[in-house]
């Protein structure tokens, strides 16, 4: 999920790659050294050693204050699934006992249920466990048979004795919908003490956002870029001091994101008219005995740090809001 502040650090992070084509730790297209930031200038970028006056250019992003206009969201805000992750473990039923099993050398991702075929006979009919990177055949087997009435495990394979057991592995699926479709402006602004210098950068950045209608946000989705208006703002030139400030509007979506596991086993009537009616099923396994939850959010957080990762590599900001490269 991403907002207007995140959509604002994918704008600077983006200028950065503009400015530092070969990374930060690499010379910038003007051959002087440019700090980015998302925010203001501090004192120390006027008063430090590393200062405009010595010779190093600011390029600033702030969210500029102004009425943009409505965009509406999709009608009824309708979920969608955005991507699945397939199982890595699974599943093999023999005669009334179930095994499980991971496939080579694959991280272990995935969830597991085991259920009773021959209900109702009372107990806990059904159980599930969401696996993890640290687990084995072996103590996956162990919770399932945990959670289950009267079960066994016998290394990886799990048994209720006298009863018939089934079991099923399946994968995660992340469902998206649009909440609020909104426009913000943002403001990016050069800062240095060379009128020269402020033409240079502002060429660059202006040429290269104007080829880019699309920027790609922190959770590897899009927002539409769209340039607004530029002015020069030449009322600090007593202090040597020069700035330009270039406006874009951004158009985003600010998402609800759910992860869930697949439907693995659940419970119906079969209906044959005239009030004939059969069940048919186990009851769904119960959030107490076992850690679906948590995974999900963990893999949640897994995918938006990867997401902005492969989008903007290298990149992050210190406590400041400054442009850094990560283990530089």
């Amino acid at each position: 999920m991403t907002d207007a502040s995140k959509v604002g650090l994918a704008l600077a992070y983006n200028c950065a790659q503009v400015l530092y084509p070969q990374g930060l730790s690499g010379v910038s297209v003007t051959g002087r050294q440019v700090v980015l930031r998302r925010g203001w200038l501090l004192p120390s970028d006027l008063f430090a050693a590393q200062n405009i006056r010595n010779n190093t250019d600011f390029v600033t992003v702030t969210m500029a204050p102004r009425k943009m206009p409505e965009w509406a969201e999709p009608l009824g805000r309708p979920w969608r699934v955005q991507q699945k992750v397939e199982p890595t473990v699974g599943v093999v039923v023999t005669g009334a006992t179930v095994e499980i099993v991971f496939s080579g050398t694959a991280t272990p991702v995935g969830v597991v249920a085991v259920w009773l075929d021959d209900m109702p006979r009372g107990g806990e009919p059904s159980a599930a466990y969401a696996v993890t990177a640290q687990d084995t055949p072996e103590t996956v087997a162990a919770a399932l048979a945990a959670a289950l009435t009267g079960g066994v495990a016998n290394g990886a394979v799990v048994s209720v004795p006298g009863r018939v057991l089934n079991g099923y592995a399946g994968g995660y699926g992340q469902s998206v919908r649009v909440t609020r479709r909104q426009a913000q402006l943002y403001r990016v602004s050069i800062w240095t003490a060379d009128a020269t210098a402020r033409e240079t950068l502002a060429s660059v950045l202006d040429t290269a956002l104007a080829e880019q209608s699309w920027i790609t946000t922190l959770d590897g989705r899009e927002a539409q870029l769209r340039f607004q208006s530029v002015e020069d703002v030449d009322t600090m030139q007593n202090e040597a001091l020069y700035r330009r400030d270039y406006f874009y509007e951004l158009v985003f979506d600010t998402l609800q994101v759910q992860w869930a596991s697949e439907m693995l086993c659940g419970i119906g009537t079969l209906s044959a008219g005239e009030g004939l009616s059969a069940p048919f099923g186990v009851l769904a396994p119960g959030a107490a005995n076992q850690t679906v939850t948590a995974a999900l959010d963990a893999m949640q957080a897994v995918v938006a740090a990867q997401a902005a990762a492969s989008a903007y590599p290298g990149l992050g900001v210190d406590r400041f809001g400054t442009v850094v490269a990560l283990g530089g």
